[in-house]
């Protein structure tokens, strides 16, 4: 394999399906990886699969937490070249039955905790005058879905956000993209799923096969699919690539 990303180091947020499998396509293509997530549960599979990959206990909604966590990473590594911001959570419900709370907790993680994590890794960035960020936002960012408008709301403000970034930071060398996945194979994905099923007065696997029909690759998307598109947007492969927002779907329509 070749080594698109030798001795940088990477920073990624959320220990789930696809941000586990994120940190090990960075670490297999030779990028020193720290996962972040304020679950020590979470983190704890991710050091049982790949003991070589850092983990830190960070919530990343906390701006402190996420500032002091760089720090010591910049301390022991002496640099940043990579952040990915994958951590999420994900609840359903109709506009107008939607709880404040479900509202804000699903705001401050998806967006305010791109946000928290960004600011904390862009100085250190813009004074090395390089470094690629890499959020990843969804294919509810691109458009709207029924009982989902706050994380609709939050993955469409990741999208807005990385676009201002990009243009803001761009002078100093420093890249930022967004991942749009479609439906991926994953724990959240599942979930959703079986909201749509109990929605539908239908099954899990008819919600599933409705989706694949409407890809161009008839199938879901795969965590790695995900991971392969951040790698290459991290890479110098893609040194000339800023403020997109390329979509990991299959092809749905």
């Amino acid at each position: 394999m070749t080594m698109l990303l030798a001795d940088q180091v990477a920073v990624v947020t959320g220990a789930g399906d696809i941000g586990s499998v994120v940190a090990a396509t960075l670490r297999d293509h030779g990028a020193k990886v720290t996962v972040w997530d304020r679950s020590p549960e979470a983190l704890a599979q991710v050091t049982s699969l790949h003991p070589d990959i850092n983990v830190d206990v960070v919530d990343v909604v906390d701006e402190t937490a996420a500032a002091t966590g760089a720090q010591r990473i910049i301390d022991e590594m002496d640099q940043i070249d990579i952040l990915v911001n994958t951590a999420a959570v994900a609840t359903f419900a109709p506009l107008a039955e939607m709880t404040r709370a479900d509202w804000q907790t699903t705001i401050d993680v998806n967006l305010t905790g791109v946000f928290s994590c960004c600011q904390a890794v862009v100085p250190h960035l813009t004074a090395r005058g390089s470094g690629s960020i890499v959020n990843i936002s969804s294919i509810g960012g691109l458009r709207g879905e029924p009982e989902f408008s706050h994380y609709c709301a939050s993955k469409f403000g990741v999208i807005g956000l990385s676009e201002s970034l990009a243009r803001e930071v761009g002078p100093s060398g420093v890249r930022v993209n967004c991942v749009c996945p479609g439906a991926v194979e994953s724990t959240m994905n599942t979930d959703t799923m079986a909201r749509d099923a109990r929605r539908l007065d239908t099954t899990v696997d008819d919600i599933q096969k409705r989706i694949e029909d409407k890809t161009a690759l008839r199938r879901l998307v795969q965590p790695v699919d995900v991971a392969n598109a951040v790698v290459f947007l991290s890479s110098n492969l893609a040194s000339s690539i800023t403020g997109v927002a390329i979509p990991v779907t299959g092809g749905i329509f």
